[in-house]
């Protein structure tokens, strides 16, 4: 009888390591900021841990070192973030019940559409010097929020079918 009940925990577990693997696309480049001048390019590009808690750069050595901040916190990026994680969470948690399927894949799919348009609120968090700097740069999605919002619209799908693949279970 216990292993039938354990295969109604298996499609949220696999919900919960798709939340977890979106939530790790934060360590990777999320935003980059490019522009091809004539000469040379310039480019600059933040990782959604930097976009989500903040950034600042020292620059100098020793007593002339001045700390700067690059980026601000930024509550929008880390939801986007923790969403999925959260999503997981709860697929796991609970049984497989309307109100449970609504919540979490509506934290899923929230938290891919945040992953997905990081790029729109990522100069919220930039010090006025930086936004002043990236400007007239063109800002690009790099590949871990793209990984991470396939991998939360993945556990979307699993969450929103949790019944369905544990009946498929034998």
């Amino acid at each position: 009888m216990a292993k039938k009940n354990l295969k109604y925990y298996i499609p949220g577990a696999i919900a919960l390591v798709f939340g977890i693997a979106a939530f790790c696309m934060m360590f990777l480049e999320a935003v980059k900021y490019t522009a091809d001048l004539l000469i040379t390019e310039t480019s600059y590009s933040y990782t959604g841990m930097q976009i989500a808690f903040g950034y600042k750069e020292t620059m100098g050595s020793g007593a002339l070192s001045v700390q700067t901040t690059i980026l601000n916190f930024n509550f929008l990026a880390l939801l986007a973030f923790l969403l999925p994680v959260i999503g997981g969470v709860l697929a796991l948690v609970f049984k497989n019940g309307l109100i449970t399927k609504i919540v979490t894949t509506a934290c899923f799919v929230a938290g891919a559409v945040l992953i997905f348009s990081i790029v729109g609120y990522a100069g919220m968090g930039m010090s006025d010097a930086q936004k002043a700097l990236v400007e007239n740069l063109t800002p690009t999605l790099c590949a871990g929020p793209i990984v991470g919002g396939i991998l939360s619209a993945l556990g979307a799908f699993v969450c929103l079918f949790k019944g369905t693949i544990a009946k498929a279970i034998k």
